[in-house]
């Protein structure tokens, strides 16, 4: 198991959409390695994550008044944390750039762009009360190959690599920077409304060498790698996680 304390000190590591199936999955691994955990998600807690390290918060990413007060809640709890990982991200409308409004555009760009903005200004103070620390946020493959429909999506996610690459230099050497870039990965995300698929599994997972979609624990696995010591010279980096669908 991978373990991510620095020192003998409590480590404290917040979760921006701890509500998905890839930040529920890292949840409970960094409970695993006995980290103190706040999970943060604009939804209410679908899923009951035993442990009392665990907190969860009900808030916006893109309301700044309610993650300032997020701020204060932590604040009562820990002065300093060691990680932040920001997952949010989510597409509203499947459609060609040209069949899309700015209203429907900005509905996505902001989720998956600027709630990870609101995060880091929010917490970077926190993160630079620690020893060392480390974010890591959420990009896609979808960032680094054009695919139709997927325009506002592809291109907040897009933003986030180079936004976290500049991070990377700017919070150097006391905080790591890094993104990480999955495909498919078997989440909601990849489902319609109705229940049914996005995309023809079969013919996916016939050209991917692995052969398979991910299970949401392979991406979140890699998360708390990016977390961890074994990580201590790694930064400004985009990691895929993809199958070998797309080797960069």
């Amino acid at each position: 198991m991978i373990r991510i304390k620095y020192n003998s000190k409590d480590t404290f590591v917040v979760v921006i959409g701890a509500n998905s199936g890839i930040g529920m999955s890292l949840c409970k691994q960094l409970l695993e390695s006995n980290v103190i955990v706040f999970g943060v998600d604009i939804q209410e807690k679908t899923e009951t994550i035993i442990g009392e390290n665990y907190t969860y918060f009900q808030a916006n990413p893109l309301d700044l008044d309610e993650f300032s007060n997020l701020i204060e809640e932590i604040k009562k709890i820990t002065p300093f944390i060691n990680g932040l990982v920001n997952l949010s991200g989510t597409i509203h409308n499947f459609k060609l750039i040209e069949e899309t409004s700015l209203e429907e555009w900005n509905q996505t760009y902001d989720i998956s762009f600027k709630s990870s903005f609101n995060s880091v200004k929010a917490f970077v103070p926190l993160l630079k009360k620690a020893e060392r620390a480390s974010i890591v946020n959420m990009s896609s493959g979808l960032a680094f190959a054009g695919q139709r429909n997927y325009g506002s999506y592809a291109t907040a996610k897009n933003a986030i690599v180079s936004f976290s690459r500049t991070l990377a230099t700017e919070l150097a050497p006391s905080i790591r920077v890094n993104t990480v870039a999955p495909g498919a990965v078997d989440t909601n995300f990849i489902y319609t409304e109705d229940g049914s698929m996005r995309f023809d599994k079969d013919t996916y997972e016939k050209i991917v060498p692995l052969g398979t979609i991910a299970k949401p624990k392979e991406i979140s696995q890699v998360i708390l790698f990016l977390l961890s010591e074994g990580a201590s010279h790694i930064t400004g980096q985009s990691i895929h996680i993809n199958g070998g669908a797309m080797m960069l």
